[in-house]
């Protein structure tokens, strides 16, 4: 387990309202895994609002359009999805690992 500083274990505790230092960094990082897929899910909204579908219909409808729009958002949007994928992924293991532990 890495050290804290004094200064950053209280912060910790003031922050998140806990007791405990464990139950202060389980809150820390489920509540940052919660607000990254917010904030990519708000991006990925944006987009299909923007081109008036899924990016499976997006990459799908626009496969043989290389224009710089296209080819831009198409990376953007991916990386996006794929970064979702990843943190829903992290949480799913983070609440499967601490859900009988609460």
């Amino acid at each position: 387990m890495p050290h804290l500083s004094p200064q950053v274990g209280e912060l910790l505790l003031k922050a998140t309202h806990s007791q405990d230092l464990n139950e202060a960094l389980h809150k820390v990082l489920r509540d940052y895994l919660d607000l990254k897929l917010g904030a990519l899910s708000a991006e990925i909204s944006r987009l299909e609002t923007k081109w008036g579908c899924t990016f499976v219909e997006f990459r799908e409808k626009t496969k043989h359009d290389y224009s710089y729009e296209v080819e831009k958002a198409f990376w953007e949007w991916e990386q996006l999805e794929t970064l979702k994928s990843h943190y829903q992924a992290l949480r799913e293991r983070w609440n499967s690992e601490h859900s009988s532990q609460s």
